[in-house]
């Protein structure tokens, strides 16, 4: 038997948690039946994506981002359609306004065509109210394309779904899945990493992970530990991610007289154990397709303050607490009131969460692709 020629379409970004997505799911797709080829719309600086799909055996090509050059995007992916032709050709985007690729793909090739939408509004927006106002009605016309024109729709939550397809029918649920021993607690971790911080055992080390962009509310996360800090001095805030708002985070820490108490990593391949070094994690999205930082969380038994904006699924255990409001007064209440795990305590791993197990999520996609004859 032939193995399918499948194209992935992502951002390959390092730290994106939709390039995260297409490196846990897809190297478990058998390789006898697919073929796997990439291109990336990101921009990936580090070039650490590239030399992870080298290492798959992965080809990756990398189109012009649309936002530098529209015309000269849509060029390469005219040139690249008529040039190469697939089975399948897997999209994943968080949103439908670029559905140029999606068209010249029927247009050029006989491929099956699959849309995954991986979140439940724009990764990025404008502060000018024409350029939303068009954005808007590009993702509006995006909408109906995708839902029209692809073979299989996938989405990683009932929002998402409704954010790129503007309907639930015909459209599948699938979780997002992860490597579940990867993030199991691990206290030698624990002590390496937080003695590289020079936090002590018994002081409490908060945590925000994700992009420092408003979709992430990270200076909210920040509001959120000034007031507690002022109870228990002993307490510190690691802020993991990158993007715009690190600025103005480091400008808010000062004001509030809490700089010494915030430390900040632009990006780790290690989040995993960073886990097992935090005693809570704040993630306070303002809109999330899914929300794949609380749920790693939750393997390794660590406490969560989330809000209801991640997708329902996500909240497994009792490890982690919904919010329905960004009240930081109301998040402190709840944070007051919780009682922090022992090193004990956090050993093993629920067993809630095996459902979201990458190997399932890996199995459900390809015969997702193989029924679509």
């Amino acid at each position: 038997m032939n193995s399918k020629k499948l194209l992935v379409v992502g951002d390959f970004i390092s730290g994106s948690g939709l390039t995260q997505f297409i490196f846990n799911v897809f190297p478990y797709f058998d390789k006898k039946k697919f073929d796997i080829q990439c291109v990336g719309y990101g921009i990936d600086s580090k070039q650490e994506t590239n030399i992870k799909c080298k290492k798959l055996g992965w080809h990756l090509d990398r189109v012009i981002p649309v936002t530098k050059n529209p015309l000269k995007h849509v060029k390469w992916w005219k040139k690249f359609f008529k040039k190469n032709d697939f089975d399948y050709i897997y999209f994943n985007y968080s949103s439908s306004w670029n559905y140029m690729p999606l068209k010249l793909a029927q247009r050029y090739t006989n491929a099956k065509i699959v849309c995954h939408s991986h979140n439940s509004y724009y990764s990025h927006s404008f502060s000018n109210k024409m350029l939303m106002f068009l954005l808007d009605k590009l993702n509006s016309k995006g909408q109906k394309i995708f839902n029209k024109k692809a073979d299989l729709k996938i989405a990683t939550s009932k929002d998402s779904a409704l954010w790129m397809f503007n309907t639930l029918d015909n459209v599948t649920i699938v979780n997002n899945g992860i490597e579940l021993e990867d993030f199991k607690f691990d206290n030698e971790a624990r002590k390496k990493l937080r003695n590289k911080l020079n936090i002590a055992d018994n002081d409490k080390l908060f945590g925000f992970a994700g992009v420092l962009q408003d979709r992430k509310n990270p200076i909210f996360a920040v509001n959120v530990f000034a007031t507690y800090v002022k109870r228990h001095p002993k307490s510190y805030l690691l802020i993991i991610g990158k993007g715009p708002l690190k600025a103005k985070i480091e400008e808010v820490s000062k004001e509030l007289k809490i700089d010494d108490k915030i430390k900040f990593i632009t990006y780790t391949n290690e989040l995993n154990k960073w886990y097992s070094a935090l005693d809570i994690l704040i993630f306070p999205s303002l809109y999330e397709g899914f929300g794949l930082v609380p749920l790693e969380a939750q393997v390794s038994n660590l406490l969560v303050l989330a809000s209801d904006k991640v997708a329902p699924q996500v909240f497994v255990t009792k490890n982690i607490n919904k919010i329905s409001n960004f009240d930081k007064d109301t998040w402190d209440k709840v944070l007051e009131n919780l009682k922090f795990k022992t090193v004990q305590q956090r050993d093993g791993i629920d067993h809630s969460l095996e459902k979201f197990d990458v190997k399932r999520q890996a199995a459900e996609i390809s015969n997702l692709l193989e029924s679509e004859k």
